[in-house]
């Protein structure tokens, strides 16, 4: 199964003073996951012509789709739109529907702010829906920053990149992560395709690992857990998941 893979640029010198909490990247994370498409990276660049351009220019190419949140609107630092232009190296240009579009909003005596909402980089296609379209720019789509925004903008264009859900299995144990060690190193060198991840938990009756295990495909993530459980003592395996999904419950958490 061949899975989507996506990159984040989220934008904005407000998220990484720590101003404003960066709500995007969690959210975006979780519904990539869901529906079975694979984030490979996320940045968070400052509100620089330079550092934008070079993010999702180098993006671009190492994924499927870049999702660029924040940097978008009539203000001076809202560079996005010109950034990916200059990333790719074309112009910035007026879109005429978004002309049309805010003429019909607005009127048609449009002022030089009002009119920067209808630049985008030249080649630019506007995705229909809601309010106002997304803007894509080759496999680059450009988002607000406004969390509600990304959501309802996000929803309009996730069958686009949709795949296959990420197969999932979890096994709850009695063990420390330090007798963990050689069961786990042994299943992923019989089963190479599979991925584990250990967590630390204290309930309770004391601590557990919750051991989750993934793959590419059902076959394989079968053959990691029948692997792993041959291994583990049968007295230190407190529960099993065999279709675990952390996703849809808002991740692991603590």
């Amino acid at each position: 199964m061949t899975r989507k893979t996506v990159r984040l640029v989220i934008i904005g010198n407000e998220v990484l003073s720590g101003k404003i909490a960066d709500a995007n990247t969690p959210w975006l994370l979780g519904r990539l996951r869901q529906i079975g498409a694979v984030c490979t990276g996320v940045q968070i660049v400052q509100d620089t012509m330079s550092g934008v351009a070079e993010a999702v220019r180098t993006d671009a190419e190492a994924a499927d789709w870049v999702i660029t949140t924040g940097g978008v609107g009539p203000t001076h630092d809202d560079i996005t739109m010109a950034a990916v232009a200059r990333g790719f190296g074309v112009d910035v240009v007026e879109h005429p529907d978004l002309i049309a579009l805010l003429a019909s909003h607005i009127g048609e005596d449009l002022t030089e702010h009002q009119r920067r909402l209808a630049r985008v980089p030249d080649g630019a296609v506007l995705r229909e829906g809601g309010a106002f379209p997304t803007i894509q720019f080759r496999n680059v789509l450009i988002l607000p920053g406004v969390p509600a925004l990304v959501r309802s903008k996000f929803e309009q264009f996730e069958s686009t990149i949709a795949g296959e859900r990420l197969p999932c299995s979890a096994v709850r144990t009695t063990l420390r992560e330090t007798e963990l060690v050689p069961y786990l190193e042994d299943t992923l060198a019989e089963v190479p395709a599979a991925d584990i991840g250990s967590y630390p938990r204290r309930g309770q009756d004391g601590w557990r690992v919750l051991l989750t295990l993934e793959a590419p495909d059902q076959t394989n993530l079968d053959r990691a857990l029948a692997a792993l459980l041959t291994r583990l003592p049968a007295d230190a395996v407190h529960d099993v998941l065999h279709d675990f999904r952390p996703e849809d419950e808002g991740g692991l958490g603590e």
